[in-house]
């Protein structure tokens, strides 16, 4: 399973499920200490691993479409 960190909620992590668009919650003990919102991460072994080249990726995309917008 992939998705993108939507938002922290006291001892959870919000999760947008990238194959389906639905969102789910998990404790916050399965995630790396240094996740954030915005990144990829994927279930690999009973843990949520950040997907470092997906998270840069998908800010470069972000930031490309908010720079286009900003120069119209």
């Amino acid at each position: 399973m992939k998705g993108i960190v939507d938002r922290f909620e006291e001892d959870r992590v919000v999760i947008e499920i990238l194959s389906d668009g639905g969102v789910l919650e998990f404790d916050r003990v399965l995630f790396p200490d240094n996740l954030k919102e915005g990144d990829v991460v994927e279930y690999i072994k009973d843990r949520f691993v950040i997907n470092e080249e997906e998270t840069r990726e998908r800010g470069r995309k972000t930031n490309d479409l908010f720079n286009s917008l900003i120069k119209k």
